[in-house]
């Protein structure tokens, strides 16, 4: 995704964006893994059923040839359009016996009795059915490729196979069980060279498949919306949480640089600020060519305040102070607390007599405020000194060591006053 289209917390975060990225990408995993388990779960319960279905109908065939054998096979009344079955004679079978009452009775073995089901099941959208074998004596049984494929591997040991053939226009589930040969099926299948045991042939079961092929494509046509819902039902969540985490960290990292920067009693910027903004004006004021002053004050007999008073009312005491000075500054004047009871500030384009101006001003409104508790009640005054940049100071450092040397000044010629060198 292209970086203007992030918003404005993705685009300041980096971070941000990464673990966005890399959850939604780890859930979109989980849930692509989640899904498709699901749907392969389906489509195999799908498949499952259709087969226990065709194996049951497989077995349902078994168990009426074995009652069929059980009995060598059935008489029963016969019909203009039953065929002849001449490998019953050759078995030592006679297919046909006349009644008393002139009624003519065929035989129906096993594989007759099967054929002739087959044959009523193959018309209308029904399960279909027939017998297959490697060697059959029926033509009408001789396996095709599919089939033949599950004899062999009904040879190795295999107990059935299946398959669904969607290469026609009305797709089967084709479903092939192995029949072994027993002691009732020599009769028949003994001069094939069959012992009891071997394979000798299988039911083939065709069951209309396009039902099943359609439950599937729903199956998976539901997973693949289900997907779709839950991954952007997630990512949204995902989204918000995300945001709502950098937000609060934006605000936590926000408090901490205001904290790491600003003097925990006063309010002010703290001495390492703002002797690095000094440093910045001071370059931006050589490369310009533009006027720079800066000042330090110190508040008057503040020992005594605390050795009176105590250094409760003292912090009372540099609040106020700060107060008066930040009432008294432009907007782009720098103001900051160095050390117990001393300030400096760095005011950009202004000349030295703009500076001891500025100075005079705070040195005033401070010497006419009261600062007063429950308890106590006091008048304070500040001492400045002023100095400003000027061609031969090559260093920040050399206008400190002025203006300090003017506060110095001050102090020694009695305090409250403003000093300029």
């Amino acid at each position: 995704m292209p970086l203007s289209t992030w918003p404005k917390l993705f685009r300041s975060y980096k971070d941000a964006r990464v673990f966005f990225i890399s959850i939604s990408f780890a859930v979109i995993l989980v849930l692509a893994f989640i899904s498709f388990n699901r749907y392969r779960t389906v489509n195999h319960l799908l498949v499952q059923t259709m087969r226990h279905e065709a194996e049951s109908f497989a077995n349902l065939i078994i168990i009426a040839r074995h009652w069929n054998a059980a009995y060598g096979g059935v008489y029963v009344v016969k019909k203009p359009v039953d065929r002849p079955t001449p490998h019953l004679r050759d078995a030592g079978n006679e297919p046909d016996i006349r009644t008393s009452d002139g009624r003519v009775l065929t035989l129906k073995n096993p594989a007759i009795m099967t054929r002739e089901i087959s044959e009523i099941t193959s018309s209308g959208d029904l399960v279909r059915f027939h017998m297959i074998s490697m060697k059959p004596l029926n033509p009408d049984n001789k396996p095709d490729a599919f089939e033949y494929d599950a004899l062999l591997q009904f040879e190795r040991g295999s107990s059935s196979h299946w398959a669904i053939d969607r290469d026609r226009p009305d797709p089967l589930f084709r479903f092939i069980h192995p029949l072994k040969v027993e002691k009732p099926c020599l009769q028949c299948h003994a001069k094939q060279g069959y012992k009891e045991g071997d394979i000798r042939g299988a039911v083939s079961i065709m069951i209309p498949a396009s039902d099943l092929l359609q439950q599937m494509r729903r199956n998976a046509t539901q997973k693949v919306m289900d997907f779709l819902i839950a991954v952007g039902l997630l990512l949204a969540i995902l989204y918000f949480l995300t945001w709502k985490l950098f937000v609060k960290l934006d605000e936590v990292q926000r408090r901490l640089k205001l904290l790491a920067v600003t003097d925990e009693l006063t309010g002010l910027r703290n001495r390492r600020f703002i002797m690095e903004q000094l440093e910045k004006e001071y370059q931006r004021a050589v490369r310009a060519g533009t006027p720079l002053s800066v000042m330090i004050l110190d508040i008057d007999h503040f020992k005594r305040v605390n050795d009176n008073y105590g250094h409760v009312f003292g912090d009372q005491v540099l609040k106020a102070v700060a107060q008066e000075m930040e009432k008294s500054l432009r907007a782009y004047d720098l103001l900051g607390r160095i050390g117990g009871e001393e300030f400096l500030i760095a005011s950009p384009g202004s000349s030295l007599d703009d500076a001891a101006a500025l100075a005079e001003r705070i040195r005033d409104r401070i010497k006419g405020r009261t600062i007063a508790n429950h308890a106590h009640k006091v008048k304070m005054t500040i001492s400045a000194g002023v100095t400003s940049l000027g061609e031969h100071d090559g260093k920040m450092n050399s206008l400190l060591i002025r203006a300090d040397d003017a506060l110095y000044q001050a102090k020694q010629q009695g305090r409250d006053r403003v000093i300029t060198l």
